[in-house]
């Protein structure tokens, strides 16, 4: 496969840092950074993302082939507090990223989320109605379509309910409740939300392989198993041996309520790419237990216990401060 250079929008990010730093084994990546630190070794560019003329001149500064567009406003409390925010963050950022990759024959990969679907389908293919209940759903439904409608050869990967071992101070799904259960605490988990978990490695190795051929369009990125929040977080106990109740609980009294079944059809990914996530089990006890370099993680580190739906900005800086 040719190297090729490769500007990562959201590299600070728990899942951008990550793909940023896989893609840099075969590639030259470059890392749009505002205030938050991306990956060590990685290039740099500096762009506020909520002024579109710095993301253009960083654009112009990278001169790369192709750009991963993983920055959102991905909280999605915040989301339905400040809509506004939400909209410039996911849907003007996306269409103007879209924009600069048409006029200048970049290649585009952008990520969007599972969380916009409506909840009522099991393994919902990428044919089925998206119908996000949602602000932070129906901005990444608008950011798909501004994105495929103003770059058609485009690629958008909805990435399902992140899990394995993140990049930065926020903790995936699976780090979370490890951290808590190695604390003593006692996690509190919905039964009645249902995801297809998947890892890092796996939405590495999916960009990996639209990079090498000529895809287009919209794909779904999702783990073979369709659990509930409160499976999972008793699929972690169990990997890793950790001992202490996983409390269930119902979505029900939440104020914003996710969808009910935001599962997966990864059927295309896996047919025309020939992709396969890496199963739960192993993700889980292969990113948490040990790193790259076999040594022990500690699961309850500082900087590693915020949820997986704390507040994140435009650049995948979990510090609150105004944008």
């Amino acid at each position: 496969m040719a190297r090729l250079r490769i500007l990562v929008t959201g590299a600070a990010g728990l899942l951008g840092g990550r793909l940023a730093e896989r893609l840099a084994s075969a590639h030259d990546v470059i890392a749009m950074r505002h205030h938050a630190p991306v990956p060590a070794g990685l290039t740099a560019v500096d762009a506020d993302l909520l002024d579109l003329g710095t993301v253009e001149r960083a654009v112009e500064t990278a001169r790369p082939d192709a750009v991963l567009h993983s920055a959102a406003l991905a909280d999605a409390d915040r989301c339905e507090a400040e809509p506004d925010l939400a909209r410039r963050c996911n849907v003007e950022v996306s269409a103007e990223i879209a924009r600069l990759c048409r006029v200048r024959g970049l290649r585009l990969i952008a990520l969007s989320t599972d969380l916009v679907l409506g909840g009522d389908v099991a393994f919902s293919a990428e044919t089925e109605p998206a119908r996000p209940v949602l602000v932070y759903g129906r901005t990444k439904l608008a950011a798909e379509e501004a994105i495929l409608g103003e770059s058609p050869g485009a690629v958008v990967l909805r990435v399902a309910l992140v899990i394995g071992r993140g990049y930065g101070p926020r903790a995936t799904a699976s780090e979370s409740v490890a951290a808590a259960l190695a604390a003593g605490r006692r996690p509190r988990l919905f039964d009645d939300q249902y995801r297809t978990p998947i890892d890092p490695e796996s939405v590495a190795d999916a960009v990996g392989r639209v990079l090498q051929g000529a895809a287009a369009g919209l794909f779904h990125l999702g783990g073979a198993e369709r659990l509930s929040r409160y499976e999972l977080g008793q699929r972690v106990a169990q990997v890793l041996g950790l001992r202490g109740p996983v409390e269930r609980i119902s979505q029900a009294s939440q104020s914003v309520r996710r969808p009910a079944d935001a599962s997966l059809d990864s059927g295309r990914a896996r047919r025309e790419l020939g992709w396969t996530p890496r199963p739960v089990d192993e993700a889980i006890r292969d990113d948490l237990l040990t790193s790259e370099r076999g040594e022990k993680l500690v699961l309850g580190c500082p900087g590693r216990e915020r949820s997986s739906a704390g507040a994140l900005d435009c650049d995948g800086d979990p510090r609150p401060r105004r944008l």
